[in-house]
């Protein structure tokens, strides 16, 4: 809609509503000069996606201006450009999933399969996402290509003396935030930057409400009392953020109690707890709403560690049979 404005002409119009994409301007020295706007801005967007000489970082960069910009990753456009240009900026249009494949090979050298298969998904969700807006028209170039299959890891996790001493050691450290964040992450599972950036009304009725977690979907945890006396105490007043960022003290912290765990540090008091509640018999469906999974099989890679998985198998196998002949007859061979 172009409209007279205090200040001359005004534009305010849809350049895609299914989309969710809005144009305003104002201060048009005339209509006409309005209307060119418009119509330049609706050429640029048809073209993207068609045109022969547009490279792959124009497309990526085009994707987060329409699509990469509203996720909750803050490096994911960085990450992202960086893949592009490992693979030499190529024109869009010839980019196939050959050329990923070739790039894959050398990458496997200096990084892990799992690196590999991320910027693989990375590149493949762009194609997807500006195929669904339609700024795209070709298929994906490497919807088809199969991700390189990656053997389970085992989820390292502290033993309850660790525990132990992680908190002494978060208890005499110069951010006073740190222990009730760790404590907090021993007691929900909750990710470092979940615990780390509730507020005083997230604490309510024994519980904590994580509401800015990885999927958007919020959830509530329990908390003991003491806990949330000690979350009260330490936190700052008001109704924003209890805790500064103490990330960097906790690793101080944990780097003092010489333990070595391999992966990711601020996710070691989450896959902790993941532990010790599935081998103290908890269920792996409850752990799951627990943890914010949003797939089971996520939840799944802790199940092993319960007192009665497979347990089956000790009643139930060939040989446990036999031995029930053998028992009832008397003879063992």
């Amino acid at each position: 809609m172009i409209s007279k404005g205090a200040s001359g002409w005004d534009a305010d119009f849809w350049l895609d509503r299914s989309a969710g994409i809005r144009k305003r301007r104002s201060g048009f020295r005339t209509k006409a000069e309005a209307e060119r706007w418009i119509g330049d801005l609706r050429r640029e967007y048809a073209r993207r996606g068609r045109d022969p000489g547009e490279r792959l970082s124009d497309l990526v960069k085009v994707w987060h201006e329409l699509h990469g910009c509203t996720l909750k990753d803050p490096y994911r456009l960085s990450r992202t450009l960086a893949v592009v240009q490992a693979l030499g900026d190529p024109i869009a249009s010839s980019f196939t999933s050959l050329d990923f494949s070739r790039y894959r090979v050398e990458r496997l050298k200096t990084c892990s399969p799992s690196t590999v298969n991320h910027e693989h998904r990375y590149l493949k969700s762009v194609f997807n996402e500006l195929i669904r807006l339609g700024v795209w028209h070709d298929a994906n170039p490497v919807a088809s290509l199969r991700q390189i299959k990656v053997d389970d890891t085992e989820r390292s996790f502290l033993t309850l003396p660790e525990c132990r001493r992680v908190l002494e050691e978060c208890a005499v450290s110069t951010n006073s935030h740190t222990l009730p964040v760790a404590q907090l992450c021993l007691a929900t599972g909750a990710r470092w930057d979940e615990a780390e950036s509730i507020t005083r009304a997230q604490l309510v009725n024994g519980m904590v409400r994580f509401s800015k977690t990885k999927n958007g979907k919020g959830r509530s945890v329990p908390v003991p009392e003491d806990l949330r006396s000690l979350i009260l105490e330490r936190g700052y007043p008001g109704s924003g953020r209890l805790f500064s960022s103490c990330r960097s003290a906790f690793r101080k912290a944990y780097e003092r109690t010489g333990i070595h765990t391999p992966g990711q540090l601020t996710h070691i008091l989450r896959h902790t707890f993941a532990s010790h509640y599935m081998m103290q018999g908890g269920s792996v469906l409850t752990l799951q709403r627990i943890l914010g999974h949003g797939d089971i099989k996520m939840t799944m890679r802790y199940a092993h560690l319960a007192p009665d998985h497979f347990a089956t198998a000790l009643t139930l196998s060939p040989l446990a049979l036999l031995r029930q002949d053998w028992d009832t007859c008397g003879t063992v061979p």
